[in-house]
């Protein structure tokens, strides 16, 4: 098994939709990737456009790419990434967050297009890894990807549905990746083929991580069902578990995620956050400095039972290569 530690590289708080675009985060990375090398980890940067326009980040992710220390790809947040149209969901730096599932295949086309090109010039290489903002990712979107020389994308988010969440406006919502598991596995197509490696999340907890048909049921239905709601209450608190450095991780849920992703012999496991979380009070996970100190105890406590357990770090296209 493999670790491969991704980070949503983008502009400061998007949750605050529509604010004015800024990426003073980028400021507060060569920190993290300081202690990420301590620990040989290997980082892949999905970057969107907003970054590419930054000089620091220009500079920063230049260097990190020539010292053979990261990857670059793409994180495609529709809403940044030209081209617009002038109507509500489509304009610039919207304060609809839509998804880019619910967009034409011609404008989505410009806009991989466009945001390959961007991180080209900025940096240095074509991309060829891929994350799509808000997991807005489906198998049009993955034939773009493949048609752009990309390897490989992780946009799925296992036993996780995202149709509740707002996009467009009067939109169908985002995906629905319920019936996924954390394996990886190909998209084929006649241009040729994008290896999918999903986000790890996984259920824990007996007997959830025995039968994925029960994992599967349970998960589509627990957010309708008032019984499920407080069985998952007492006995799956926190299920399905997000290998994510959330501010409530602790060690123990680390270990429980890794050996079970060992138990059933999961070839990657994955890791996401924003960079935004490095910054204080540019997240609502990081609002001040104290947390920011807890979320390096909890990565180097990672790191160290990585170390631990002989789980070697690789990049995302590294995975698609492997």
């Amino acid at each position: 098994m493999k670790f491969i530690y991704t980070i949503d590289t983008e502009g400061d708080n998007q949750w605050d939709h529509g604010r004015d675009l800024t990426v003073d985060n980028i400021k507060y990375v060569p920190r993290f990737q300081e202690l990420c090398e301590k620990y040989f980890v290997k980082t892949t940067y999905l970057v969107t456009s907003e970054v590419c326009d930054d000089s620091l980040a220009k500079k920063i992710f230049s260097d990190f790419v020539l010292r053979g220390t990261c990857e670059v790809g793409a994180h495609l947040h529709a809403w940044t990434t030209p081209p617009f149209l002038d109507k509500p969901g489509y304009r610039c730096n919207d304060a609809n967050h839509s998804f880019a599932t619910e967009f034409p295949l011609d404008l989505l086309q410009e806009k991989v297009k466009n945001l390959s090109t961007q991180i080209k010039l900025s940096f240095g290489k074509a991309p060829t890894s891929f994350r799509s903002g808000r997991y807005g990712f489906d198998e049009n979107l993955a034939r773009i990807l493949t048609e752009n020389s990309y390897l490989v994308d992780s946009s799925v988010t296992p036993y996780t549905s995202w149709s509740h969440q707002k996009g467009m406006p009067d939109g169908k919502g985002g995906p629905d990746f319920r019936d996924k598991v954390a394996f990886p596995y190909r998209y084929e197509f006649s241009e040729g083929s994008l290896y999918e490696v999903p986000i790890t999340i996984l259920p824990t907890k007996f007997p959830l991580n025995k039968y994925d048909s029960l994992a599967g049921l349970f998960f589509r239905n627990v957010d309708n069902n008032t019984i499920l709601k407080a069985i998952r209450r007492l006995l799956f608190k926190n299920q399905p578990l997000w290998l994510r450095p959330l501010p409530w991780m602790e060690f123990g849920m680390y270990n429980e995620i890794l050996n079970e992703a060992i138990r059933i012999n999961l070839p990657y496991i994955v890791m996401m956050f924003h960079s935004s979380e490095l910054k204080p009070g540019c997240s609502i996970y990081r609002p001040d400095n104290d947390s920011i100190e807890r979320l390096y105890r909890q990565l180097e406590e990672l790191f160290v039972l990585l170390n631990k357990k002989n789980i070697e770090s690789i990049t995302l296209t590294e995975a698609a290569r492997d």
